[in-house]
């Protein structure tokens, strides 16, 4: 392999790390976001709840429920790709070998997680976010409009 080619290689190994680890960061960012606009969502609805019609009550719960399904879902399938890695990792910990060997199964480790990362996990997670955002707005818009109508009738 040319100096060019490994260069190369190096580079495309660091954006991969960076963008798994960006991945991280927004992940848990979204996560604080999503579970706050939950209980705002409950708050409204225990509100106004008993002056929502019936098919409003049912769309709102049906968007909601959509909306969290498809979250949890999400962080599910997060919490198994991360104990697949963990556990790939624990080889590392629990298996005798030389010094360079355990850095070359760290380094193959590490960049097989990283492509799955960014060639599964990151289109997941942004189809995820896609539903999650526009089933929970949808309720909320839903329970706004309500709400609304309860303060012009006020």
């Amino acid at each position: 392999m040319d100096e060019l080619a490994r260069r190369d290689e190096s580079v495309r190994a660091l954006f991969a790390e960076m963008q798994a680890s960006s991945f991280a960061h927004a992940n848990t960012y979204v996560t604080v976001i999503v579970f706050g606009a939950y209980a705002g969502l409950f708050a409204i609805w225990s509100n106004v709840k008993e002056r929502l019609s019936a098919d409003m009550v049912y769309w709102t719960g049906l968007l909601i429920g959509l909306s969290m399904m498809c979250f949890v879902a999400f962080e599910i399938f997060k919490m198994v790709v991360v104990s697949r890695d963990m556990m790939a990792m624990r080889s590392l910990i629990v298996v005798d070998m030389s010094p360079e060997e355990r850095d070359q199964r760290k380094k193959k480790l590490s960049a097989s997680a990283n492509y799955f990362i960014n060639k599964v996990v990151i289109p997941i997670w942004v189809i995820t976010l896609a539903v999650t955002g526009i089933t929970g707005f949808g309720a909320a818009v839903l329970l706004m409009t309500a709400f609304i109508q309860g303060l012009a009738k006020a």
